[in-house]
């Protein structure tokens, strides 16, 4: 009698474990699933949160840049309003002279008989016109040569008249 008693209480606690193995899964893919469900739900407000930051990050850089930007010009506005700064502007970029001055011009001997140095760059002048103005420049200065003999022309055919026969 013992022994189907040990039985029948063997198979209640095996029967139970698996209910609550089975109770257990279904609790853990529930849960798995509502994991899953809030993760999605909140991926997306994030995602917009963090471009927005990224965003207003940007933007006030720029809005920084832009205002170093004001800053520079309203200083050169008050610049081109001093007068004092328009003659000294006038006189250094147009050669303009005040009535009264006299004005004068340094000019330097040319440097005829010294040879420039191997390494010294004072031989050339430095010029910021492009390629082809200084090829025209060594054509244009360059020595003309004699021109050469005409070749001898063949008379041919005569030219035909540009104006129409009744004209």
């Amino acid at each position: 009698m013992v022994e189907p008693i040990k039985r029948q209480a063997a198979e209640s606690v095996e029967l139970r474990s698996e209910q609550r193995l089975g109770f257990t899964a279904r609790r853990a893919a529930v849960l798995a699933a509502v994991v899953c469900v809030l993760t999605l739900t909140i991926a997306g407000p994030v995602r917009t949160y963090f471009a927005q930051r990224t965003e207003m990050e940007q933007l006030s850089a720029s809005e920084a840049a832009l205002h170093r930007q004001i800053s520079e010009l309203e200083q050169r506005k008050s610049k081109l309003a001093d007068p004092a700064y328009i003659a000294a502007q006038a006189r250094e970029r147009l050669g303009f002279v005040m009535p009264g001055d006299i004005p004068f011009q340094v000019q330097l001997p040319p440097t005829a008989g010294v040879a420039p140095q191997p390494g010294d760059q004072t031989g050339r002048p430095a010029s910021n016109d492009p390629w082809y103005t200084a090829l025209w420049h060594t054509i244009a200065d360059a020595p003309h040569l004699p021109p050469a003999a005409p070749a001898p022309v063949e008379p041919g055919p005569p030219a035909p008249n540009p104006v129409g026969p009744g004209g």
